[in-house]
């Protein structure tokens, strides 16, 4: 008799002094092959209480990484698809950073 896989997900966050929380999660549960290979993803973004934009960072590093995790070679480990989607992720949001007016406003960059 095989069993299946079943999750149940739950999940708080809270905006604090904010005006709008800027934390973001997701789930993803990928059919087979990928299942089995690469697992279920479960991510969480902490936004930067210093600036006012922050959940549009936390959000895109949140989604960025549950797309693109499955898009690695299956050959390659978790830890090193995680690390590369990651690297690129925080490159890729570097780099927005820099090409924004609000590039040197802490509270807005």
């Amino acid at each position: 008799m095989t069993s299946a896989l079943r999750i149940s997900v739950g999940q708080h966050s809270d905006k604090g002094r904010k005006a709008v929380n800027q934390d973001f999660h997701g789930v993803a549960q990928p059919s087979e092959p990928l299942l089995r290979t690469k697992g279920i993803a479960i991510a969480l973004a902490d936004g930067i209480g210093s600036s006012d934009v922050s959940q549009v960072a936390s959000e895109f590093a949140v989604m960025g990484l549950l797309d693109d995790y499955y898009c690695t070679s299956e050959a390659w480990s978790v830890k090193r698809s995680v690390e590369r989607v990651l690297a690129a992720t925080n490159a890729w949001l570097h780099s927005r950073t820099q090409q924004s007016p609000y590039r040197d406003n802490l509270d807005r960059g």
